[in-house]
């Protein structure tokens, strides 16, 4: 039997040193991954169910009985209701009631083929039940009811009291669940099955002498760290590099352990570059990057859902309040962006400060709306007032059905009265910000 060469024995030992590297490593990698993205999908159930309880009123819902079908109240929990069972990725979304310590039934159920009888008993979870206490979660594991089997958030809805006045809860079917745990698995056997094909073929065409090998080996894992890097353009579109390294940087004298270690660096980087998308891919959605407040997106969103309620409900009570920042402009010139960034940060701390709530909206450069259920907010303005001295230019007003047709109408006189406290500010300090039309 003819003796093999050192040159094949080199390669016979990587290749099986690359196929145990690749299983461990994959394994590791895949739980590591399919862990954060299981963080990341309950984030996104939790968020869907915690801004469609945002938006239910828990004085109106904690009232609603089966009798109650048709009514205003009834029809606008539907209405809020509907709207994420049609223009979100979810199974079901609905209301459910605790009759006791740990019984709960339905309540609204905006789902047009085989809803929840309103009363009808629900399968108990410990995330329902803490919901119940306060306190939004998800399921740790699937349950089964007769529509199927599910994951499910809860959000507890509280009334102007603070008590839990009702739940809302997000059904997520298993499959779905399940289908996008898949799809990172796929994605992490194929990265894996490509590295451990082109890390074969790379030993395999090793030969010669010891150097030579070491150097072969670094240029071909670059060949496959520009496939690496391929993917992870694939997968996160952003321009952003921070912590990346090119495997082309390594000297080219180096052992082969420092580039294995140079590419597991970069993959736990991929990883990482798909657990920010996913986040960035949410937050960007309804949340402003600057200030953390929610966005205009989000504003106009309410708008909608708040014109309906004035439809369906003329004795609503709401107050409008309208921020403006003084001297922005004239900041931005002198001093640059950065401080012009730094006041909008600073205002909108203290504007969340005060007012707190969901229902805090930047929706231009530096100008904020707080949509508020107070009839008379002047104590809070005053507040806000005393801690940003100088600083924003304030006006509010409050719902009048006598005189408001909609929404616009309030926010209107809100505006005039910021415009109107902007010009006595602008009496005793110079006003060189561009004239408004």
């Amino acid at each position: 039997m003819k003796k093999l060469d050192r040159a094949t024995k080199y390669t016979i030992l990587i290749c099986i040193g690359l196929v145990i590297f690749n299983v461990i490593f994959g394994f590791a990698l895949s739980r590591v991954a399919i862990n954060a993205l299981r963080t990341q999908i309950n984030e996104r159930m939790l968020d869907i169910s915690n801004t469609a309880a945002a938006m239910l009123n828990g004085d109106e819902l904690a009232k609603i009985t089966a009798d109650d079908y048709g009514s205003p109240e009834y029809n606008s929990v539907m209405k809020t209701l509907t709207y994420f069972q049609d223009n979100i990725e979810l199974s079901y979304i609905y209301c459910i009631i605790q009759v006791s310590e740990k019984e709960f039934v339905f309540g609204v159920d905006p789902t047009i083929e085989d809803p929840g009888e309103f009363g009808s008993p629900i399968v108990y979870t410990d995330a329902l039940y803490n919901a119940s206490k306060g306190t939004a979660g998800v399921d740790e594991i699937p349950y089964a009811d007769e529509w199927g089997e599910f994951y499910s958030s809860y959000s507890p809805v509280f009334d102007s009291k603070g008590n839990v006045a009702g739940i809302v809860a997000a059904d997520f079917s298993t499959d779905w669940y399940d289908q996008r745990i898949r799809q990172l698995f796929y994605i992490i056997v194929a990265f894996i099955s490509a590295a451990l094909i082109v890390g074969i073929f790379l030993a395999v065409m090793i030969t010669g002498q010891y150097n030579k090998f070491f150097i072969a080996l670094v240029d071909k894992m670059n060949d496959l760290s520009n496939g690496i890097e391929t993917l992870v353009k694939e997968v996160d579109s952003s321009e952003d590099d921070f912590g990346y390294f090119a495997l082309s940087d390594t000297d080219s004298d180096k052992s082969v352990n420092d580039s294995v270690k140079l590419l597991e660096e970069k993959i736990v980087i991929m990883q990482m570059r798909l657990t920010n998308q996913i986040e960035v891919i949410r937050s960007h959605a309804y949340i402003d990057v600057l200030t953390g407040v929610n966005n205009r997106n989000s504003y106009m969103e309410y708008l909608q859902i708040l014109e309906d309620k004035i439809i369906s409900n003329p004795e609503l009570v709401f107050s409008v309040i309208v921020f403006d920042i003084n001297q922005l402009k004239m900041i931005n010139d002198d001093f640059g962006h950065d401080q012009g960034d730094k006041l909008i940060i600073e205002v909108s701390k203290e504007i969340l400060q005060v007012f707190g709530g969901n229902r805090i909206y930047r929706v231009g450069g530096d100008e904020f709306v707080a949509i508020l259920d107070d009839p008379d907010p002047s104590e809070k303005i005053l507040k806000v007032k005393e801690l940003l001295t100088n600083k924003i230019s304030i006006g509010y007003a409050t719902y009048d059905p006598k005189i408001d047709r909609n929404y616009s109408d309030v926010f209107h006189r809100a505006d005039n009265a910021m415009y109107a406290d902007k010009q006595q500010f602008y009496k005793t300090h110079e006003d060189r910000r561009m004239k408004r039309n």
